[in-house]
């Protein structure tokens, strides 16, 4: 009988390891899944631009209290295909959103709208008037400006992937736009024509 109850316990004892061994790799799963839920695709008005009441100073204040390197101006236009193709393809990924917001405050103009902006001077006036005043007359535009409203950069025309502009942003925190054309320093990058990054191998259009 003695026999028979060492043997038991025995048996309990092993039985244990396998039951935990299988329990990892399905904790690990779990994990991985979890982290491939994350949606990688989101809304640009929610998680790229500022939420702002239009005081362009007010938000430069902001921005320079939370360390961020200055501000970002999307100038855009309802009927613009172009710009409709960075919100959708661009804007909305998880890496451009994560990179720039403790980076920039970034704020969308519509170059054809009224909704009412607060100037860098203190002036109050239409976006499509501020953007007239910032002589933007086609889109899209995006213009990298510091805490008092002097224009850094200004990429013109459309930004096709988020490669690209995740390379801009590169371009920008490293001061790189003081002395070295921005297409000089996409060519030294790998950037190729289509907005992707050369691999190896691979040359530059």
């Amino acid at each position: 009988m003695l026999r028979k109850y060492v043997r038991v316990l025995r048996v309990r004892r092993t039985s244990r390891w396998p039951a935990l061994l299988l329990a990892v790799p399905v904790l690990l799963l779990a994990v991985a899944c979890e982290d491939a839920s994350e949606p990688q695709l989101r809304d640009p008005d929610e998680f790229f631009f500022t939420q702002t009441f239009g005081d362009l100073r007010e938000e430069a204040v902001t921005a320079r209290s939370e360390e961020k390197l200055g501000m970002l101006l999307f100038f855009e236009a309802d009927a613009c295909p172009y710009c409709q193709h960075m919100r959708h393809k661009v804007l909305n990924h998880r890496s451009v959103q994560q990179w720039y917001g403790p980076r920039f405050a970034s704020i969308a103009v519509d170059i054809h709208g009224d909704v009412e902006l607060t100037d860098f001077d203190g002036i109050t006036l239409p976006a499509k008037v501020f953007s007239e005043h910032r002589r933007i007359f086609w889109t899209p535009v995006v213009a990298f400006l510091d805490f008092e409203g002097n224009e850094l950069y200004r990429h013109l025309g459309m930004v096709k992937t988020p490669e690209e502009m995740l390379l801009i942003g590169e371009y920008m925190e490293g001061r790189h736009y003081l002395d070295l054309e921005y297409q000089t320093f996409a060519q030294q990058r790998g950037m190729t024509g289509d907005g992707a990054l050369a691999t190896a191998g691979e040359t530059t259009q």
